[in-house]
């Protein structure tokens, strides 16, 4: 017998064990629980047209310029609505299926979220930058 072998005796015994525990443990993960199904879509919003009001504040301001923070108000109707920035830019803005809300003007960008009866939105120009909160006026 060489040096570090094994009788024949011991490691057939020992193969057969190691196949048999392999073969077991195989077929023990392909019969594993299904895959879950898949999550659902994101509910739809139901976007309420009306009158939003609330405030904005200032989170930039590189510039004298800048548009002053305050009180806002807009009107949503089916999906939409126009944010003023200034004297004479009105910046439109729509309000997607998801409830996220993109809009754009010269140099500007509107971005926000839409949910339960609430706008929260951040605007800016790159110097200047708003954000704002609006909530659903009740008739």
């Amino acid at each position: 017998m060489s040096r570090g072998a094994f009788p024949s005796c011991v490691t057939m015994p020992l193969f057969r064990s190691l196949a048999v525990t392999a073969i077991a443990l195989l077929t023990l993960s392909a019969c594993g629980e299904p895959a879950p199904p898949p999550l659902p879509p994101k509910p739809r919003q139901d976007i309420a047209d009306g009158f939003y009001r609330g405030t904005s504040t200032r989170f930039q301001a590189n510039s004298r310029s800048c548009p002053r923070p305050g009180l806002v108000s807009v009107q949503v109707w089916d999906k939409r609505f126009q944010y003023r920035w200034s004297y004479g830019v009105q910046i439109d803005a729509v309000i997607m299926d998801d409830g996220t809300i993109q809009g754009a003007g010269p140099g500007i960008s509107l971005i926000g979220q839409y949910a339960d009866r609430k706008i929260n939105g951040d605007i800016t120009n790159g110097d200047c930058g708003l954000h704002f909160t609006l909530m659903l006026r009740d008739r």
